[in-house]
């Protein structure tokens, strides 16, 4: 068998570290970016590797192309970003090809994401708020008459301000599945693999999947929740929060599936959690706090008939006891 060498890193992981590198080379990188820097670096040996080789190749920008440098630091924050991923993508020489195979391009050059167990807060130029959930990429683009935000994965949870220019330009996040139009409100859109969810705490959004007519939208008021495809609006369903767990650390399980939980426990830890199909259907209840995930199956060990078992570093089964 091949033995994998040493020097190897994930492409994945070397995007992640040239994400970060853009991030820190802002003009406006903020402490809280800079705690979760550290704690990116924290997760794996591999992080910090590939952390070590943004450091030698761009060595203060004398390894980047000199025309990206110079466009970088005369550009604009957003622009900026994306200048110095570009330059450092090219320094590692990663192949575009790999990682759009791979389904990471479109994530990684996005104009904001965070990476597993990260989530982060920004503010866009119409001081509409966004916290981006782990694993979470989007993309900002504000033209003369809309201001859209573009869900490429993950899930997002928007406060939105009043826009600041002399008319009214609508606010749009768009998913795979269609356009959620926001009514003046706070609400959380989440992009699944074959939906889209969204949830309303404050007064209304309108939906619009992508292959229904405009005839066909669907307005959701506070309190509201529900999930739509391309081709249907789901039924509505009530909410009783007045913003998503997530955003305050917290994951809740309201009498859910121990398979659907440990699905969302997935998303805030690297590797991956298995279910035994003996105990998927076991009903949990409880909050659990979304920045400690070994504390969670700890818990889960604890209070139910089930074991936790490591075959490998990054693979934890859950069977029965």
């Amino acid at each position: 068998m091949l033995k994998k060498n040493r020097f190897e890193i994930h492409p994945k992981i070397l995007a992640e570290a040239a994400e970060w590198f853009s991030v820190l080379g802002s003009e406006h990188v903020s402490k809280s970016e800079r705690e979760q820097w550290q704690a990116w670096l924290a997760v794996h040996p591999d992080h910090q590797l590939a952390w070590s080789r943004v450091e030698y190749l761009t060595n203060k920008f004398n390894n980047l192309p000199p025309k990206a440098t110079s466009a970088a630091l005369n550009s604009p924050d957003l622009n900026r970003r994306r200048i110095l991923k570009t330059a450092v993508f090219g320094a590692f020489s990663l192949s575009v090809w790999e990682l759009w195979h791979q389904g990471y391009l479109q994530e990684l050059t996005a104009d904001y994401n965070t990476t597993v167990g990260i989530t982060k807060n920004i503010t866009l130029s119409d001081k509409s708020q966004v916290i981006l959930d782990t694993n979470t990429a989007i993309n900002v683009e504000f033209t003369s008459t809309l201001r859209k935000v573009h869900l490429i994965s993950g899930e997002i949870y928007i406060k939105t301000a009043p826009d600041n220019v002399n008319f009214h330009r609508p606010l749009v996040v768009d998913t795979h599945q269609g356009r959620v139009l926001a009514l003046g409100t706070r609400f959380s859109v989440n992009q699944q693999a074959n939906e889209t969810q969204v949830m309303v705490f404050e007064d209304a959004v309108e939906i619009q999947p992508s292959k229904l007519e405009s005839t066909q939208r669907l307005t959701l008021h506070a309190g509201q929740s529900t999930g739509f495809t391309e081709e249907k609006i789901k039924q509505l369903q009530p909410i009783y929060t007045n913003q998503p767990a997530w955003t305050q650390g917290i994951l809740l399980a309201d009498n859910q599936r121990l398979s659907d939980f440990l699905i969302q426990v997935n998303r805030y830890r690297h590797g991956t959690v298995t279910c035994s199909p003996q105990i998927a259907n076991m009903r949990i209840v409880g909050s659990f706090p979304i920045n400690n995930t070994d504390r969670i199956l700890a818990m889960l060990e604890e209070t139910l008939p089930i074991k936790i078992v490591k075959p490998l570093p990054l693979w934890i089964k859950v069977l029965p006891r």
